[in-house]
């Protein structure tokens, strides 16, 4: 969806991101884009039947970064605001690398590893900076919260449908949450994943996780959607080649 037009465009899209009146949300939805085209192209380069597993691992993570990545959205569009953004890019990274931090000690963990050094130097110059002043984690754990799956879901019982949204589907969100609970089992390595490939159910799971893999696309040609229709709320330019764009689409699906 949009591939060609948004590989085209490229530079002036990245522009058009960098100089975003509401630059937390653009680095957001741009960030999630590409971290989405990357699994995409994973998933693409592996045999699906022969590896299968670690396809479907692939595939949970990327439903887990398109609901996140829509739930951002989506509170943009309600508000049309950048806090909520602000807060994924600010106090969740510090809550993340508070998280692991405090988690390293309490497990008695050595805190030697090059990345959790940068974190630490990281938190300290935020609190000499004094912007870490009042944060403790517990306030911030409340912010952080909303972007659990969990969270997301209770957000879209509470919202559904999305009327001030032409674009996400109340019943593909559902479907989406649906297989994100489905595939949990096979990140943690757990025996439910174990009991569906065992050879009684290995068919069905593959079979089902196949149909669904046409999705993988389908995701990340939605975040290509949220980022041009972003970007066109504020060019007019943009407005009326993503209209184009849009219409197209429209013709070629009826």
């Amino acid at each position: 969806m949009l591939e060609d037009y948004f590989e085209k465009n490229k530079k002036l899209i990245i522009n058009e991101i960098e100089n975003s009146e509401f630059k937390h949300t653009a680095k957001v939805l741009f960030n999630f884009y590409m971290k989405s085209e990357s699994i995409y192209s994973a998933i693409s380069s592996i045999d699906f039947n022969a590896e299968f597993y670690p396809c479907i691992i692939l595939l949970r993570c990327q439903i887990e970064h398109f609901l996140v990545a829509t739930y951002i959205w989506i509170q943009f569009r309600i508000t049309n605001k950048d806090d909520v953004a602000r807060t994924y890019n600010e106090e969740y990274l510090i809550y993340e690398m508070m998280k692991r931090i405090n988690y390293a000690k309490n497990n008695n963990i050595p805190l030697s590893s090059r990345i959790a050094v940068v974190f630490q130097k990281i938190l300290d110059i935020l609190t000499n900076k004094k912007i870490l002043k009042q944060r403790d984690l517990e306030k911030l754990n409340i912010k952080a919260n909303q972007f659990d799956i969990r969270k997301i879901s209770k957000f879209c019982d509470n919202n559904l449908p999305f009327e001030y949204d032409n674009i996400v589907k109340p019943t593909e969100i559902k479907t989406l949450l649906e297989y994100y609970n489905y595939y949990s089992s096979f990140v943690h390595g757990g025996p439910s994943a174990d009991a569906m490939t065992s050879e009684e159910y290995k068919k069905t799971i593959v079979s089902e996780a196949g149909d669904f893999l046409k999705q993988n696309s389908i995701l990340v040609g939605f975040q290509r959607l949220y980022i041009l229709y972003f970007l066109s709320m504020k060019n007019e330019d943009i407005k009326k080649e993503f209209q184009r764009e849009m219409d197209k689409l429209v013709e070629t699906s009826v």
